[in-house]
């Protein structure tokens, strides 16, 4: 009695038209899978250029502020330098 098919039977077999959208399926899971590793690439790259961009402007506006607080007299010279180095050192 031979009433056992390969698995892999494409034509009327076990996977009949469902057979067809398995590859289907496959190529869509690829494309999302490499639309995900795209954009966390370039979330990881675009975050750190910020974080740069965001720091570096933080710092300048904050020695700005300092350097006017000192041309004003609100401090002195040793609470300038000892903010200054409190600033640049993050």
């Amino acid at each position: 009695m031979y009433w056992y098919h390969s698995p892999f039977m494409w034509h009327d077999g076990w996977f009949g038209w469902f057979g067809w959208l398995m590859p289907i399926i496959g190529i869509v899971v690829f494309i999302f899978v490499a639309f995900l590793i795209y954009k966390l690439l370039k979330h990881i790259f675009t975050a750190s250029s910020f974080h740069n961009d965001t720091y570096s402007e933080t710092t300048n506006k904050s020695l700005k502020i300092l350097n006017e607080r000192f041309a004003r007299g609100e401090i002195n010279e040793e609470e300038y330098k000892r903010l200054k180095n409190i600033i640049l050192k993050g």
